[in-house]
């Protein structure tokens, strides 16, 4: 049966209430994620190291595999409101699996039983719920500017300017509530199992607050189909390969550095940074504390770079912000070195912050402005494959590479981060029809 927000005609809904929606769908995604990041946290240490290892593999292989062929065709066929229901569920079974799993024998054959099919199904979730995020983003930008039009039908102002600034404020609010929450989370995780609180028992509150998010998922707008889309059913082949189909345009491998980037910088903070000084310089604690820092950082600077280009009308200057601190980060490690450092060892976490709330706010932005209506569900898919991916060679390469030849990846990718987004910027210029 329908509810209130199904019946309610789209072309209606005032700027207002368009904006206390995102508002509310940034909260609740906010938390229902804070809930789920935190067990990838500590699946190796409270579970056996090879369920947990085998678990986070199984994970991200589902991750990249279902943001190509699965999370296109569910969210086509759901639309993207249900889709982040549906998505925030199978996360939710995930939290579970992993909070039963906690309480299990480590190393017993029912952890493996119980996390590794979880895992999978997190996999699935994570595509899903961030293609179903990008498309919403689309919807919701439309309709705000949809809702303007109809209290000034006189601004003069360029649409790919005005749908600028419109995805530059939804971006920001989101990633600042995503990763607000995501902080909140695993402080409040860290404090309890600090304190002896039973794993198993802290992971059910959070199976808790993510399952009381994903019902709060059902008070969100129906925001319709996206503009450009097919009126009837598409076929299956069609929704099948709707994200391959978009790798024919140059523009989103040319704005893959912004993942790719993100991905390999974090790798080399959490192999090499975390391990190599901080954790010798100054213990676990200021490895953790120093990490909630960054995450901090990218929550503020979300806000401000979003307000920030609003008032320009362009999130060019921000890219390259942020792919000149997550340049700056292999060069010190290289020219300078953090030995003695101790506590000024946060500069390369506030950088690496900064990198952050560029990749997590402006990025997604970015991706919603070349990619808009009915290719959104697909760039947004690609985006997540494309990050989903970076984590896993990272990770793989921190363990075969060098220092320097880890480093030289990520000064590589920041270097040509923003020399390609102006390449892409002056393809979609020529394509425009004179």
């Amino acid at each position: 049966m329908a509810g209130p927000s199904d019946v309610a005609d789209p072309a209606q809904r005032t700027a207002g209430q368009i904006r206390r929606n995102w508002r509310l769908m940034s909260l609740i995604f906010g938390v229902n994620h804070g809930c789920v990041t935190t067990p990838l946290i500590f699946a190796t240490t409270l579970l056996d190291s090879n369920v947990g290892y085998a678990g986070s593999a199984l994970l991200y292989c589902f991750t990249t595999l279902s943001s190509l062929f699965a999370s296109v065709p569910l969210v086509m066929a759901m639309g993207q409101r249900r889709a982040l229901v549906c998505g925030m569920g199978l996360y939710t079974a995930y939290v579970g699996s992993f909070a039963v799993a906690a309480a299990l024998e480590k190393g017993s054959w029912a952890q493996w039983v119980v996390f590794l099919p979880g895992s999978c199904l997190g996999g699935l979730a994570a595509s899903a719920l961030w293609t179903a995020q990008g498309g919403y983003l689309d919807r919701s930008t439309h309709a705000l500017l949809a809702a303007e039009d109809r209290l000034d039908s006189t601004d003069a102002e360029e649409p790919a300017a005005r749908r600028q600034r419109a995805t530059a404020e939804q971006a920001s609010i989101f990633a600042a509530n995503y990763l607000v929450f995501e902080v909140v989370c695993k402080l409040l995780s860290s404090f309890a199992l600090r304190y002896k609180v039973e794993p198993w028992a802290v992971f059910a509150v959070s199976l808790a607050f993510a399952l009381a998010s994903t019902l709060a998922g059902l008070l969100l707008l129906d925001l319709g189909r996206a503009e450009g889309a097919p009126a009837g059913p598409a076929p299956a082949s069609a929704k099948l390969l709707k994200a391959v189909s978009l790798w024919a345009d140059p523009s989103l491998w040319l704005l893959s550095p912004i993942n790719f980037t993100f991905g390999f910088a974090a790798a080399f903070m959490n192999g090499y940074v975390n391990a190599v000084y901080t954790k010798p310089q100054l213990g676990d604690d200021f490895v953790g504390f120093y990490a909630t820092a960054t995450a901090l950082t990218a929550a503020l600077l979300s806000l401000a770079f979003g307000a920030c280009a609003r008032k320009l009308g362009s999130k060019g200057p921000f890219v390259a912000v942020g792919s000149l601190c997550f340049l700056a980060i292999p060069l010190l490690v290289l020219l300078v070195n953090f030995q003695g450092w101790r506590y000024w060892l946060i500069v390369p976490y506030l950088l690496q912050g900064c990198g952050r709330a560029v990749y997590e706010s402006t990025g997604k932005g970015v991706f919603a402005d070349f990619f808009p209506g009915a290719q959104s569900e697909g760039a947004f898919a690609n985006q997540m494959m494309q990050a989903t991916l970076s984590f896993a060679l990272s990770f793989f390469f921190s363990a075969v590479l060098s220092r320097e030849a880890l480093a030289a990846v990520v000064l590589t990718l920041a270097a040509a981060t923003f020399p390609c987004y102006l390449q892409a910027r002056w393809l979609r210029r020529e394509a425009k029809p004179q």
